[in-house]
């Protein structure tokens, strides 16, 4: 579960976002809507803990997922394969790590404790699902549309679209009980793209999404939060509408003739 309480977003010295509350529950799937400009990117980048709050407070769980809009992944890491990146997603890289550091000292001395000490680690990383591990990573990056000869080469010669689909399907392979997700059909194409879509519509977490993607919207979400944020010099705020982006649409332009009726 996410849980937002008086959130203020600031960019810039000027405040973009004001008095933000809402919760997202297990199976929530909200999109964040609003013009260009208005402030959504720098809205997530604050609920994914990128950004400092200028006021209020975002409570997420520690399983939590964020896809920011341009993913980094760290130059001490451009060495290891997406493979190994992905499984980083639950710590089975470093689990795989400490078994064979293991393995090593009981073939090197295979005394009872360094027997014992391989027997309980390797026993724990069947119980993860350490075994299965590696073929549900390649399955999820094969989905995003990464080829298996990219899987592994070091994460430092692929392109930026590549990086991204990695870093996508690391968020992904974690399990996390909540997603917040900056326009995660960038640089997919077509069978990609539906692959996630399918992927988010049996998401069982909470999900936040910031897409230009409207069919994504329509298909994977059941509720929007609009940022309501009319000009650069105002402060915006969140109106929420139940439903698909397209019932979003009807219901914010019946609102919107509501309004222009009344300032008659």
């Amino acid at each position: 579960m996410l849980r937002v309480r008086d959130l203020g977003v600031e960019v810039g010295g000027r405040l973009v976002v004001e008095s933000a509350t809402f919760t997202v529950l297990p199976r929530d799937k909200v999109g964040l809507v609003g013009r260009n400009g208005a402030g959504k990117t720098s809205l997530l980048r604050t609920l994914g803990g990128e950004l400092e709050p200028a006021g209020g407070r975002v409570e997420r769980p520690a399983d939590f997922g964020y896809l920011p809009q341009d993913p980094r992944i760290g130059k001490d890491l451009e060495g290891r394969t997406p493979v190994t990146h992905v499984l980083s997603g639950r710590g089975i890289d470093v689990e795989l790590e400490r078994i064979e550091k293991l393995r090593i000292a009981m073939e090197e001395r295979p005394d009872e404790r360094n027997v014992e000490r391989y027997t309980r680690a390797e026993e724990h990383f069947r119980t993860i699902g350490g075994y299965a591990a590696e073929s549900e990573a390649r399955r999820l990056m094969a989905g995003l549309g990464l080829s298996d000869n990219r899987t592994e080469l070091p994460i430092g010669v692929l392109s930026g679209g590549e990086r991204r689909r990695v870093e996508l399907a690391r968020i992904l392979y974690g399990g996390s009980e909540v997603l917040c997700l900056d326009e995660p059909t960038n640089h997919l194409d077509v069978e990609a793209r539906d692959w996630l879509l399918e992927f988010l519509r049996g998401y069982r977490g909470a999900l936040v999404v910031v897409s230009h993607d409207l069919e994504l919207l329509d298909e994977a979400i059941t509720r929007v939060l609009h940022l309501d944020r009319p000009s650069e010099a105002a402060s915006g705020h969140l109106v929420e509408y139940r439903g698909t982006y397209s019932q979003y649409v009807a219901a914010r332009a019946e609102d919107e003739r509501r309004l222009a009726r009344q300032a008659m």
